[in-house]
């Protein structure tokens, strides 16, 4: 008998030491893999962009009227659509210049967070062609598998409204820096908590993504 409760003792020292780690390596692996996401999401809109000059979604957002502001990967459900901390989101702004469909300082854009109903799946414009007349040149597919969301059940959520402007840094830049933007998860909390202001994911913060930059196609015909 003691050497059953001995064994059983073991078991549960072991169990309580091991399954945190566990637990650790798991959300490793999924962080490993929202970034390896976000990496080859971004590489696929760079080359949608070098093709047909536009970023995914670039029409639909600069139509008159429109409420779209952020693309997310996967279908942006409220069911799945991740939570914001305070400060996530763009700032009121005039484009001075920019890419098609920029009309210089009268396109214009509200203070708006993500959410979904001002969002729309970036995986339509990378799958599947868009309008010819829209996106001239499109020579995707772009990805090899259908992404529906980040590892932990919810989307990925894309800022790219800086990239529609011009190359030059001023006070009225969509979230407050010009010529790049993100793709975003929420990591284990599913919670955005850095804001699309920042350059980089803030050391306090469980997201996971990368950053969109026009720069890396600038070659491409504005």
């Amino acid at each position: 008998m003691i050497e059953v409760l001995v064994v059983v003792a073991i078991a549960v020292v072991l169990a309580a030491t091991l399954a945190p780690l566990a637990f650790s390596w798991i959300d490793q692996g999924k962080t490993a893999r929202a970034q390896g996401d976000a990496t080859v999401i971004a590489a696929a809109m760079n080359r949608f962009f070098e093709d047909t000059t536009r970023w995914p979604g670039q029409v639909e957002i600069l139509k008159a009227n429109s409420d779209i502001r952020f693309l997310t990967v996967g279908a942006p459900s409220a069911a799945t659509f991740p939570a914001l901390a305070e400060s996530i989101g763009i700032g009121a702004a005039t484009c001075t210049e920019g890419l098609s469909g920029v009309k210089p300082n009268v396109t214009s854009f509200s203070a708006a967070e993500p959410s979904p109903s001002n969002s729309l799946n970036v995986i339509d414009f990378l799958l599947s062609p868009p309008s010819a007349a829209d996106y001239p040149n499109w020579h995707g597919p772009y990805l090899s598998v259908d992404l529906m969301s980040d590892p932990w059940g919810a989307p990925y959520v894309i800022n790219v409204i800086p990239l529609f402007c011009g190359e030059t840094v001023t006070a009225n830049v969509p979230a407050g820096a010009l010529g790049f933007g993100w793709i975003l998860s929420g990591g284990p909390n599913r919670t955005l908590q850095t804001p699309f202001t920042e350059t980089l994911v803030g050391d306090d913060s469980d997201d996971v993504g990368v950053s969109l930059s026009k720069r890396a196609v600038q070659g491409a015909a504005p």
